[in-house]
């Protein structure tokens, strides 16, 4: 059998698992598994067995003779975090990538998308952006052409259907979300599974506003400055791309006659779907608040607790995406088997890695918690 290890280590790293902690799994020495890796030793078949049910493949996978291309360098990821990260954990991010767009590559053989319009939108964006067009004004437009809901109950299957990929990961505790574009000029989203409804829509766009404004544009961890003015720049973007100025002053006019007090933002969180916070940040953006007014409102979000919990997190829907799932669903069992063996991987690879696990098949929804929505795909 001809085994190849780097496959091995590809999906070992994709799947966010050290070597020790995969030795444990299969009941072998971190040595021998470092061994699989450099083809210096071949698996026995009890072992690739266990390999093959831990990753969700078939054997396949781990014989075919090239390697998983890198399809996006890590200084092009762009971060949504309160830390800086480790060469080691982003490199293991881009390895992500390349395993998922490995695999989103062989899905989409045969399939014809609807119009994609994201290169458009980001072109449209940078150049809006140079001419000096304020960051409202943009996203105002973004929205607009995307045809976005005020509420924003449909963002995440409008940003899908521009063409981005938005995919679940569990990531680290600091880490909320990141972004970057393939060298193909693919895009993808990569959220945290660790937030609310309201608290991921504002991950959502931060993330689009990265990838629409700073399409090329490197992350360098070494310079603070610039980094924290991309973060920023996305913030902003995000804030006016969710709580459209008009409407937005209109309504915070409406409910909150004293900006200080987080209790009077319930109402707009009910319309908007988004957390307290970002209410906060786009009102003080706005000017609808004052520098003083602002450090009181969040001294009473650390004294309410809500910090760490807002209020209405439970009731506000938990959007997760849906364009993978409708491609496969538009699948027939034999273009399904087609694909299992064009790649070598199963549903549990899938399932694991790329879409989380909704359906009971590619067609029938098994029970969820009645706050989580699995985005349609908008054609």
């Amino acid at each position: 059998m001809n085994f190849n290890g780097l496959r091995l280590r590809d999906i070992r790293e994709a799947f966010n698992l050290s070597r020790k902690e995969l030795a444990d799994q299969i009941h072998v020495t971190e040595q021998s598994v470092w061994q699989y890796e450099s083809n210096l030793a071949t698996p026995s078949f009890q072992i690739l067995g266990n390999l093959n049910r831990i990753f969700g493949v078939s054997t396949a996978f781990f014989t075919k003779k090239n390697r998983i291309s890198k399809v996006v360098s890590s200084t092009y990821v762009a971060y949504r975090s309160d830390i800086k990260h480790s060469v080691k954990n982003t490199e293991r991010e881009t390895v992500f990538l390349s395993v998922v767009d490995d695999f989103i590559n062989q899905l989409l053989v045969g399939v014809t998308l609807s119009s994609e319009t994201i290169e458009k939108l980001s072109y449209e964006a940078i150049s809006m952006k140079q001419q000096g067009v304020p960051l409202d004004d943009i996203a105002h437009d973004v929205r607009r052409k995307l045809q976005i809901d005020d509420k924003n109950t449909m963002l995440i299957a409008l940003i899908e259907k521009a063409g981005v990929f938005i995919i679940e990961r569990s990531l680290n505790d600091k880490v909320d979300a990141y972004s970057a574009w393939t060298d193909q000029n693919r895009p993808y989203i990569i959220l945290g599974t660790n937030k609310s409804g309201a608290r991921r829509l504002f991950d959502v766009a931060h993330e689009f506003g990265h990838l629409l404004l700073h399409h090329n544009l490197e992350f360098d961890e070494t310079d603070t400055a610039a980094t924290l003015r991309l973060e920023k720049e996305a913030n902003a973007f995000a804030s006016a791309l969710l709580l459209d100025k008009k409407l937005f002053i209109t309504n915070f006019q409406k409910y909150v006659s004293d900006p200080t007090d987080p209790k009077q933002y319930l109402n707009l969180k009910k319309f908007y779907n988004v957390s307290i916070g970002a209410l906060e940040m786009r009102a003080n953006g706005l000017g609808l608040m004052e520098t003083q007014q602002s450090g009181f409102f969040w001294g009473r979000m650390t004294k309410l607790g809500y910090k760490k919990n807002e209020p209405l997190d439970s009731e506000i829907k938990l959007y997760i995406p849906g364009k993978i799932y409708a491609i496969l669903n538009s699948f027939n069992r034999t273009k399904i088997r087609d694909l299992y063996d064009r790649t070598g991987v199963g549903r549990s690879f899938i399932e694991q890695l790329v879409a989380r696990k909704i359906l009971t098949d590619w067609s029938t929804m098994q029970h969820q918690p009645d706050n989580i929505i699995q985005m349609p795909t908008i054609h």
